[in-house]
């Protein structure tokens, strides 16, 4: 027998198309946002595993060198500088070079932190013809969302941020705190670091020993009375924007989202209000050399200012 079963076969309208193809589109509409997100927050996970394994490394540099921290720059010039990216990172860019004598442009195998960071020794870079070929990477300081660099900003304010990567402009995309040292002002409100009992001395006594002073004994009250919350090292736009006393985003996106490594060892993104010098779990200052009163002078070093308002402190800002 012959079969003669009839089949039939039906496709799709192109109504039908049309609305499949709309439910693909919203679905994507919805879910691309949320796949952003995840990779972001994945790279801020990797931003603070960054900030840890240098919280790592740097308590290990101050065990060895009695919690002096390797801020101070000197050439074989003379030359003195102050520079929140010496303790460790790739070479400077060529930029560098040309300003203020060069103090700022540090060569890989110069930043003393390197060697804990790394395991070993970097590599020195060379030259191919006239070409600089830096040699070796230190990863753990780049983080991996910077939008570019601020730290020409504080030579040059019309500076193009997002023309250079922090880490490629400065070695690394971590700033370590000099904020509670400094003594100068981007802000306009003058601030200087001054020592109880001695009305000559400031940060640059001795040839600049001051600095070194004063840092080592920030280290050692902050270890003991403020290492979860004292900020040792902050990202390239918080650096710049508590310099000026100013709001902004991070490098992870977010108004006032921040990474931060603290000296107890921890690293956390936190809301920060970078219009002050302290807030909610973070502090960006010693607060015992935070006077109380117009004659109190703190411990070993105080903020002056004219009155205990217009120093340093942790008041919240003016509206």
């Amino acid at each position: 027998m012959t079969d003669r079963t009839q089949r039939s076969y039906r496709g799709f309208t192109l109504i039908e198309l049309l609305v499949v193809v709309a439910i693909i589109a919203l679905l994507i509409s919805i879910l691309l946002p949320s796949l952003g997100r995840a990779r972001e927050q994945a790279k801020v996970a990797k931003c603070l595993s960054n900030l840890r394994s240098l919280m790592q490394a740097t308590y290990s540099y101050l065990l060895e060198w009695q919690d002096t921290f390797p801020f101070v720059v000197n050439t074989s010039g003379g030359t003195m500088g102050i520079c929140t990216w010496s303790y460790g990172g790739k070479t400077s860019d060529e930029w560098w070079r040309s300003q203020s004598g060069g103090v700022f442009y540090i060569p890989i195998q110069e930043r003393p932190m390197n060697t804990y960071l790394l395991g070993r020794n970097p590599d020195r870079d060379l030259y191919e013809g006239n070409t600089l070929v830096k040699r070796t990477e230190v990863p753990i300081l780049q983080c991996p969302s910077e939008k570019g660099s601020n730290q020409r900003r504080f030579n040059n304010p019309t500076f193009d941020v997002a023309s250079i990567s922090c880490y490629d402009d400065v070695g690394t995309s971590y700033q370590y705190n000099l904020h509670a040292l400094e003594t100068g002002s981007f802000s306009g409100q003058y601030r200087d670091l001054k020592k109880v009992g001695d009305p000559s001395w400031n940060v640059w006594s001795n040839g600049g020993q001051g600095w070194v002073e004063a840092g080592r004994v920030l280290v050692r009250d902050v270890l003991a009375r403020y290492s979860s919350t004292f900020v040792m090292y902050l990202d390239d736009p918080m650096d710049y924007q508590l310099a000026n006393l100013v709001s902004g985003a991070g490098n992870h996106g977010g108004y006032n989202k921040h990474e931060l490594g603290f000296l107890d060892g921890h690293a956390a993104q936190l809301t920060v209000d970078t219009r002050r010098w302290c807030g909610i779990g973070w502090q960006a200052i010693n607060q015992r050399w935070v006077p109380r009163s117009a004659t109190d002078r703190g411990t070993t070093f105080y903020y002056n200012s004219g009155l205990p308002s217009q120093g340093k402190n942790c008041n919240p800002p003016n509206p």
